[in-house]
Formats: structure tokens, sequence, C-alpha cells
């Protein structure tokens, strides 16, 4: 099955996120959030047993979602369980890594 979500690269993802009707996922666990995160984002561990559940309460469905992680993978794996709710998804491949790599700001 192809993916239903858009893969975007850290410029691309900051040019998303300035859109009010964005909404910023960090996919990482809180510990990760806490250390660091994207400036906005809100926090749901896609490894928590219970990430649907609490991303169908978090999250509206008429804002795009811009997902990430540390390098992608999580995020993958996020933006596939969300797109498959029916939310529209947008994706940072490479993760905050790539994020910091171009130059973009992070804060605790």
């Amino acid at each position: 099955m192809r993916n239903k979500y858009r893969t975007l690269n850290a410029n691309e993802f900051d040019s998303a996120i300035a859109d009010s009707h964005t909404t910023i996922l960090d996919a990482r666990s809180a510990k990760d959030f806490a250390e660091e995160h994207i400036r906005n984002a809100i926090n749901i561990d896609v490894s928590s047993p219970d990430f649907i559940y609490e991303a169908n309460a978090r999250l509206h469905r008429d804002n795009q979602i811009a997902v990430y992680c540390k390098s992608g993978v999580r995020s993958k794996m996020a933006a596939t369980l969300l797109s498959n709710q029916g939310f529209d998804i947008v994706y940072l491949n490479g993760g905050i890594s790539e994020w910091k790599k171009a130059g973009k700001a992070t804060e605790r």
C-alpha cells in the first residue's frame, strides 16, 4: 500500500509548520521531548500502547499534522498509523537530526 502522507525535508517541514492550521507532533518519548524539541510541538509517544487513543483525543482532524522523531523511524510509524486514522500528515525525513543539520532551532 502506498503511503498516505507526504515526506518533507527540513526546509519544507519548516514551511509547513509555519501554517497556523498545522499541529507539530513529536513522536518520541517524554524524556527525549524534554531534552529538546521543535518549538510549539506536542508530544505523543508512538511507542505507547495508548498512542492512537491519545492522538484521536488530542489532535484535530481539520489540522495538518507535522510529525517528527529523532531520525525518522518512529515518526514514519506514527505517520502511517495517523494517516490510517484519516489525519492529514506530513513527515520530517531524517527527524530532528536533519532539522538541526539544516540549522533549524530547537528548544527545551
